[in-house]
């Protein structure tokens, strides 16, 4: 990443779409996290490859759409500019085609020449990028989307045509590479191909042939190219959505024409198969610096798995060849903060040593049978005032873990909910109301805890997902509470009681607080978390996290619906993947305040006031902003007739409900037609893009 020679490594985290850069020591090999390399990715999402296509030193990306929706392969080219690695994306090009999005992949159809076709992989899968026939430029091995469960071999033809490494041409030249037919019935298992020349015909019961519709099932699939035998042709390691396992296959046929004639089930037998629920996909890549590479497996599944001992260390352990050896489950991993699914972090000074403290509420853990062991953990602060230093000191604390698997989701807030001058604790959860710990310890004591259990505290339900914030919102000297949720919006609840004895109405005071909506165009869901904060000059602020992950903040205004003035809806340059929930403290004693930030992966990122700006670069993805659009008629036969406020030139796409582009073309401007006459009867989503303006609305076709 920063042009010294040295390969370092780089993270995509599928839960949270989030990229992780760490250089390597020269001197050590030890790694060193760099997350300003971060910055000049471009904005991914569901699966990534750092691949070198043009063999100029610098990597570039293959990776799934960056567009919402989409599953087609994007490409962006990597570069060196001032020593530090950028990527432009790389535009195909297509003779004669004017629909072909220049940003895709498409292939030409060799059943009417002149015509392409949109090449799709699900977002699900994880594709191979390799030389298959080790003519120099790289070719892609995957399953196309939808009902598929052949492989494909999209074969690059630039060096055949002429074109040399920096050009991309894409062509199907084999839809049944290997011969073998995988459903996804049979854990890590397929269907051999019984010669060269033939591909595996479905798997069928015995008696008559009747139709099945599991032999047309998609299996989902991580898909690694490796040559693990050294004859020059590749096998593959596959790992499926419904089982925890690896499968390998020997590839007995040759580098143009594959033909896997053996299998491994429990890949690698030899050694600790790997067993990682769920969905395990394999990664090829030289973990240990010593020439060699090893394999890395984690899983493919980006809500539903193993979320702790989750990236597994295979060691090529070999002379020459390969021979993978299982160091550990948890590499990198290990290193680092982790609490399982979704973090939840509140400052507080639990031990009264004048130090502040991190209790961290979580999702859960996964174990087998249970994915919501949800408890609060204590990271006590164990250096100084000025040089903070966070140790785990209770992984259950308080015993909250009593609630789950029922209850699960906790997010904490402190705050003196009663007005006795201490710190009480509201803990919200997925059910949507609240636990209420009440604080006897005093001003600057150790806290001391007792459960509330007055049915009030149930009664405060808002819905799913409640995530608290005391704070004295109206100013009346009595601790109101406010309530981010699943949907997005900040609820208001009045305290409407006494000094020293709290009380609230059991619906919101104010449902959809200051007109905030933390929901991002296309996303259903919101999770607001929000925290309240003093500005410099005397006023306060809300700043809320959120699905999407970005950080929003408003100036506080009136308890009531009407907007409030908005801060930023980037606030802080931040991006810690899905689930954003921050916390904000003067945690080393500088007068400036300071932010932890919890996010779905179950781990914590700690930041400055002050925070260094990425400045992205063109390729990053910026917030979408709304176009407002009038489709008609809707329901439709034969047209649709789509009126916006877009003044340039729109590129329009239409997707089924499966998220598979059906229908796509450009306009001059943002009044045009689109003809449905072909599509078949039901339900479709049509999106309109002019710029950065987006537009999305549902569409019947009858």
């Amino acid at each position: 990443m920063n042009n010294d020679g040295i390969d370092d490594i780089v993270v995509f985290e599928r839960a949270g779409d989030k990229v992780l850069t760490f250089l390597r020591s020269g001197i050590t090999g030890d790694l060193i996290y760099a997350p300003e390399y971060a910055c000049l990715f471009p904005k991914l999402n569901d699966w990534a490859l750092l691949r070198d296509y043009n063999q100029d030193g610098a990597p570039d990306i293959f990776c799934a759409s960056t567009q919402q929706g989409s599953q087609e392969i994007q490409v962006f080219r990597g570069y060196y500019e001032n020593d530090a690695l950028h990527f432009e994306p790389f535009l195909f090009t297509y003779p004669g085609c004017t629909n072909c999005d220049k940003r895709y992949i498409w292939y030409p159809d060799e059943d009417q020449p002149g015509f392409y076709n949109n090449m799709q992989i699900a977002k699900s899968d994880v594709p191979s990028v390799d030389d298959i026939d080790n003519d120099g430029d790289l070719d892609i091995v995957g399953f196309e989307a939808g009902l598929s469960t052949n492989l494909w071999w999209v074969r690059n033809m630039s060096v055949e045509q002429g074109f040399g490494l920096d050009s991309l041409k894409f062509r199907v030249l084999d839809k049944c590479w290997g011969r073998f037919y995988e459903n996804g019935l049979e854990p890590c298992r397929a269907k051999l191909g019984t010669s060269i020349n033939e591909c595996a015909q479905p798997f069928a019961p015995p008696g008559p042939v009747v139709e099945d519709r599991n032999n047309l099932r998609h299996p989902g699939a991580t898909v690694l190219t490796i040559d693990l035998d050294g004859d020059g042709d590749r096998e593959v390691i596959h790992g499926n959505i419904s089982f925890s396992c690896l499968g390998m296959m020997t590839n007995g046929g040759t580098p143009t024409q594959a033909w896997m004639t053996a299998q491994d089930t429990t890949f690698p037998v030899y050694d600790n198969p790997v067993e990682l629920t769920l969905f395990p996909g394999a990664y090829y890549i030289d973990v240990d610096a010593d020439g060699k590479k090893d394999l890395l497996v984690a899983p493919n599944n980006k809500t539903i798995g193993e979320d702790r001992s989750n990236v597994w260390y295979y060691q090529n352990t070999a002379s020459s060849g390969h021979n993978f050896e299982l160091i550990e489950k948890r590499w990198l991993v290990g290193d680092m903060i982790d609490l399982g699914t979704a973090s939840h972090p509140a400052f507080v000074d639990v031990n009264g040593d004048g130090l502040t403290d991190i209790v961290v509420g979580n999702y859960g853990y996964f174990t087998t049978g249970i994915s919501t062991n949800a408890r609060l953990a204590l990271f006590l602060n164990t250096g100084t005032a000025t040089d903070p230093a966070f140790t785990l000191a209770d992984t259950d604390w308080l015993g909250m873990s009593e609630f789950a698997p029922n209850d699960f989701d906790f997010t904490p807030s402190f705050g003196d909910l009663d007005n006795d001058n201490d710190l009480d604790l509201l803990v919200g959860s997925n059910y949507g109301a609240l636990y209420y710990y009440r604080n006897s310890g005093g001003a600057g004591n150790p806290l001391v805890f007792t459960r509330d259990q007055n049915p009030l505290w149930f009664s405060l339900d808002v819905g799913l997902a409640s995530a608290p914030c005391i704070t004295d919102l109206d100013e009346d000297g009595l601790a109101d509470i406010l309530m981010g949720e699943r949907n997005g919006n900040i609820n208001f609840f009045k305290n409407t009681g006494t000094l020293g004895s709290p009380n609230f109405p059991t619906t919101p005071t104010v449902q959809k607080l200051g007109d905030i909506d933390l929901r991002l165009l296309g996303e259903a869901v919101g999770f607001s978390t929000p925290v309240v904060v003093s500005t410099i000059d005397g006023g306060r602020m809300l700043v809320a996290g959120s699905q999407g992950g970005q950080l929003e903040a408003y100036t506080v205004g009136a308890p009531t619906a009407e907007p409030w003035t908005t801060v930023s809806l980037t606030w802080g340059n931040t991006d810690d993947g899905n689930r954003s929930s921050p916390a904000i403290a003067d945690v080393d004693a500088d007068g400036i305040l300071d932010m932890v930030c919890g996010n779905l992966r179950g781990g914590l990122h700690l930041y400055r006031t002050e925070l260094a700006d990425c400045n992205p670069v063109s390729v990053n993805t910026p917030r979408v902003q709304r176009l407002p659009m009038r489709i008609f008629p809707n329901p439709a036969s034969n047209w649709l007739r789509v009126e916006t406020e877009a003044t340039g030139e729109v590129f329009w796409r239409m997707f089924n409900t499966l998220g598979q582009l059906v229908q796509q073309g450009n306009a001059p401007a943002g009044t045009f037609n689109v003809d449905v006459q072909r599509l078949i009867t039901g339900v479709y989503v049509l999106e309109v893009q002019s710029g950065s303006l987006v537009g999305a609305q549902r569409v019947l076709k009858k």
